[in-house]
């Protein structure tokens, strides 16, 4: 009996349907994702609502942000979403720059993810975990999309460079 002196290592190969891929054969992230990052970037669409209601805006940044450190917090979780959200539309065979950046993209999804769910513990920490149903729906969807990042493999797929 002749045996091999190295273990054959066989990766399994996840084909998606074709619809999940762009023209150039990059894999498409799921659509899920693209509702997380409107969820992480919400402070951002809160601030273009604002400025196009030109009176009501800054009675409307007061209400759903009494200090304006929370504001500017909640804008700086978004900003990864944003630019991932931006990143993710774009062709990456024209763009060898923007392939690069969103390869990497993934580990500051789930930077941005975390930083978002320390922020709405540290705003549960400041009403002294005094229960609320706003905090309390946001708390399970950040939890929600920090399990969904991690676990899905489409998601950690679309992120890497398919090989050509």
């Amino acid at each position: 009996m002749f045996y091999l002196p190295y273990k054959k290592q066989i990766m399994a190969i996840k084909i998606y349907p074709l619809q999940f891929y762009t023209q150039s054969g990059d894999l498409k992230p799921p659509t899920y994702f693209y509702c997380g990052l409107l969820f992480l970037a919400r402070t951002w669409a809160l601030l273009i609502i604002s400025l196009v209601s030109r009176e009501t805006g800054n009675k409307l940044l007061g209400i759903f942000y009494p200090d304006k450190i929370h504001f500017y917090l909640g804008l700086a979780s978004g900003l990864i979403a944003i630019l991932l959200f931006l990143l993710s539309g774009r062709d990456h065979d024209k763009h060898p720059f923007i392939c690069k950046i969103w390869q990497k993209g993934y580990p500051f999804l789930l930077i941005s993810i975390c930083f978002d769910l320390g922020l709405q513990l540290y705003y549960l920490y400041l009403d002294k975990f005094q229960y609320s149903v706003e905090a309390s729906i946001q708390l399970v969807l950040i939890i929600w999309l920090l399990l969904f990042c991690t676990r899905s493999k489409h998601l950690k797929t679309s992120f890497k460079r398919a090989e050509r």
